[in-house]
């Protein structure tokens, strides 16, 4: 990044201009980790909520668990499944969203917070939770 002449210290400036870039990289690097993560997470999602939608039809498949009988947590276990796979995708769908929006703002040297999203989602997370916890005890 240096181009001054060899022999010569840079200037001030050209210092500034190198560590600026060196900024923008790390920038959009760590906006790409993040968007990465995201993604590795709605796999998870997805392959999980597919296992348990699948156990779920083998066990009636296998009537090793009567539809409409005793056990209605494991009944209910493939709309679990199914519903883990939806929540992927949209997990996805927020995640490119959030991955443009982070670039645009790099590129524009600009930072506007997410609260309002941020706040919507971990609320929507712990009803889900507590949607989940109630589903767990009742059976």
């Amino acid at each position: 990044m240096n181009t001054t002449p060899t022999g010569t210290t840079p200037t001030s400036n050209e210092l500034s201009q190198s560590r600026t870039g060196l900024a923008d990289l790390r920038s959009h690097l760590a906006n790409e980790r993040t968007h990465l993560a995201y993604l590795r997470t709605c796999v998870s999602l997805i392959g999980f909520g597919i296992t348990l939608n699948r156990f779920s039809e083998f066990l009636v498949q296998n009537d090793a668990m009567k539809v409409g009988g005793a056990g209605p947590m494991l009944r209910d276990t493939g709309n679990v499944g199914t519903g883990m796979v939806i929540l992927g995708i949209a997990l996805a769908v927020w995640s490119l969203y959030r991955y443009k929006r982070v670039n645009h703002d790099i590129k524009a040297a600009s930072f506007r917070p997410m609260d309002r999203a941020i706040t919507t989602l971990t609320l929507l997370f712990l009803l889900i939770g507590g949607i989940t916890a109630v589903w767990l005890f009742r059976a």
